[in-house]
């Protein structure tokens, strides 16, 4: 199982948990969790997996959304929100869990989800109309998350891309050499 990271803030579980009055042993038994579970969490050492978030807004009085600090909302952010894994969200949206994986990291509709054929709706829908209910949202938002997602993949290549240049500097200049004769057609 890999790390998720959706920006889940303490400091918001601690705020609606006051707000609401509930105890750690309330929050412990509606969610599902041990006590142990609820005070790692509280106490900032551990991160509720996406599945449970839901279940944790509700004990607290909040929404997933507000037991988080989101600066641009992402593919990644609209999945927990809902409280599925991947692999649920690949199946609610009829795609392998694979490919799925690689459209929330990177935000890449591949040929195969920008539209799909809707004879109610009376014809092909763009990715944003049809994929939106899975996440519960608006073709909208689920649009302006699916940017987000490719703004911060690129951004996250781009610093590691940094890292190599700084780790290896030969190894990047024979790269953008490489590079450079590709877009050239061979032609240096």
């Amino acid at each position: 199982m890999s790390l998720v990271l959706y920006d889940f803030d303490t400091a918001k579980l601690q705020a609606a948990r006051t707000c609401s009055g509930v105890s750690v042993a309330q929050i412990a038994c509606a969610v599902g969790v041990t006590e142990r579970a609820v005070n790692l969490w509280l106490a900032g050492t551990r991160m509720p997996v996406p599945e449970v978030l839901p279940r944790l807004a509700v004990a607290v009085g909040t929404t997933p959304a507000g037991l988080c600090t989101v600066e641009a909302e992402r593919l990644v952010h609209l999945r927990v929100f809902t409280g599925r894994t991947r692999a649920q969200m690949a199946d609610a949206l009829e795609m392998a869990e694979k490919t799925y994986r690689l459209l929330e990291s990177t935000g890449c509709v591949g040929r195969g989800a920008r539209s799909r054929y809707s004879p109610g709706a009376g014809g092909w829908l763009p990715w944003e109309a049809w994929a939106a209910p899975a996440y519960r949202v608006t073709p909208e938002r689920l649009a302006a998350a699916t940017e987000a997602s490719r703004a911060f993949d690129r951004q996250a290549h781009e610093e590691r891309w940094e890292q190599i240049r700084e780790a290896d500097p030969g190894l990047a200049a024979r790269y953008d050499t490489v590079v450079h004769d590709i877009r050239m057609g061979g032609r240096s």
